[in-house]
């Protein structure tokens, strides 16, 4: 069995990630801002290919990435 290990500089500044959006549900791109600790990021939802550019910053941890956009 094989396992996608995360080490802590896997993600970082500048990097265009994929989540999900809290209030709908919905897979979003968005930026990473500023890493906050080890494991939480500030991300902004203010990308090209975003559906809610307006949609305020939020902190989200490493596990709530999902992938990095393509």
């Amino acid at each position: 069995m094989q396992y996608i290990t995360e080490y802590k500089s896997f993600y970082q500044v500048g990097d265009v990630v994929v989540l999900e959006y809290w209030y709908n549900d919905m897979l979003t791109p968005c930026i990473i801002v500023e890493k906050l600790s080890k494991v939480s990021y500030k991300v902004s939802h203010n990308v090209p290919h975003s559906k809610i550019p307006n949609a305020p910053d939020e902190i989200i941890r490493s596990s709530d990435i999902i992938d990095f956009s393509r």
